[in-house]
């Protein structure tokens, strides 16, 4: 499987990936978006000539999709010539590029990454070309947030994920879901009772990407943007103990390849998983694969939150046309691009417009993650987060384990995660 977001830390955590829907094979490319318009601000002022280098970690069906759009732009101007530089590591050999004064125009890669980049001046902002109100117009919400760091504009998103439900259709039928996370604990115990050596419903109930849901729906934060571990809260406390009352139901060890791997064997209804996984389980038609957002939070009445991991092409410093950067970075983010290239690869879009679509809707794996992306939360851009991953992980597992209770790992790990935070601020 490709992979196209590699940004998680933990260990038990898949990387963040590039994911082709087989149902899609059959579907025609529309033709790219070149009739729509390309977004810019006074599109008079562009100096339509010159080169951009975009450096990125496409590869196989996906390069060619996004080529396609590229081509489309190079066609609406010849004068302009775009070049598709892959590279592995790009943070890490971006800022050394850069730096010398040789580095690329865009760079293509997660929004976890932008902070650091950004205060290390190896990209830099766009609120000249590119305004908050036209991100929030254009994009869904946490993808839009996720291109805006310390107040600035940093470039435009361009593909999204994040876990949702996915549920084996020949076990469980769509109004049996469960709607709240109530009714998820009680449908967990009542799947179990009823298929002895089953489970209603699997997750990763030690990895700290894929509990965020619990904590964010229920109010809590692993950290905000000025550097502030929140794991101390009494909301972050009640997230933690639900996440403990599923023990008695679930394995003992529930990393993600157990827990994948009776989701894919039939033995559990559901998963909570990405877009990276769907693949693996429809392929063949060995499931058939139903998808809902996640439950809402019985003591808030708000949706579990999870993470939007969201795929970016952000200015670098190195940039020698600023005004074209932008109008390309719109154009190839508009409604009917960011449909052709779904299409293509199966991404779910980050413009909401084509979210929406008929096109995308249509797709039945894409309009589920889709919908979920519209609850869920930009994954934190600030590199304080890169102090909480760990931190929260480690907490997680001595609850699981049953070594500490919930209020005690979670103020190690809040201690912890502000260590962390104090040697990345000096």
């Amino acid at each position: 499987m490709k992979k196209i977001f590699a940004s998680r830390a933990s260990g038990s955590r898949p990387l963040l990936a590039m994911f082709l829907f087989s149902l899609m094979l059959a579907l025609l490319l529309p033709a790219c978006g070149g009739a729509e318009n390309s977004g810019s601000n006074n599109s008079s002022s562009i100096d339509f000539s010159g080169t951009i280098v975009i450096w990125h970690g496409w590869q196989g069906t996906y390069l060619q999709a996004k080529q396609a759009i590229f081509n489309e732009y190079m066609r609406l101007h010849p004068k302009v010539k775009i070049v598709l530089v892959h590279q592995d590591n790009i943070a890490s050999k971006a800022a050394t590029a850069v730096k010398a004064g040789n580095g690329p125009d865009i760079i293509a890669f997660t929004d976890d990454n932008l902070g650091s980049l950004a205060l290390g001046h190896v990209v830099v902002p766009l609120d000249q070309y590119i305004s908050q109100d036209y991100l929030n117009q254009t994009y869904t919400p946490a993808a839009a947030s996720a291109l805006v760091f310390n107040g600035h504009v940093y470039g435009v998103p361009e593909a999204v994920e994040a876990v949702t439900l996915m549920y084996n259709k020949s076990l469980i039928s769509a109004d049996q879901l469960p709607k709240t996370t109530d009714d998820l604990l009680a449908f967990e115990k009542r799947y179990e009772q009823a298929h002895p050596g089953q489970y209603g419903v699997v997750w990763p109930t030690e990895d700290a990407y894929f509990n965020a849901p619990w904590f964010y729906g229920f109010g809590a934060q692993y950290v905000t943007p000025d550097g502030k571990a929140h794991l101390d809260t009494s909301q972050a406390l009640q997230a933690m103990e639900y996440i403990a009352s599923f023990r008695p139901y679930l394995p003992k060890q529930p990393t993600y390849d157990v827990v994948s791997s009776l989701f894919a064997e039939g033995k559990a209804a559901i998963i909570i998983n990405g877009p990276w996984s769907y693949a693996d389980y429809s392929s063949g038609g060995k499931i058939n694969i139903g998808f809902a957002t996640l439950p809402i939070v019985t003591a808030t009445g708000t949706p579990a939150k999870p993470f939007v991991g969201v795929k970016s092409l952000w200015m670098a410093k190195t940039a020698k046309n600023p005004a074209l950067v932008a109008d390309l970075m719109k154009f190839y983010t508009n409604k009917a691009n960011q449909i052709t290239m779904s299409r293509a690869d199966g991404e779910i879009p980050a413009n909401s417009a084509a979210a929406d679509d008929p096109a995308i809707q249509q797709l039945p794996a894409v309009a589920g993650y889709a919908a979920q992306v519209k609850l869920g939360v930009a994954l934190p851009n600030t590199p304080y987060m890169s102090a909480l991953w760990t931190p929260v992980q480690n907490a997680l597992t001595a609850v699981w384990n049953g070594t500490q209770t919930p209020a005690k790992a979670l103020s190690d790990a809040q201690a912890a995660a502000t260590k962390g935070i104090a040697q990345i601020s000096s």
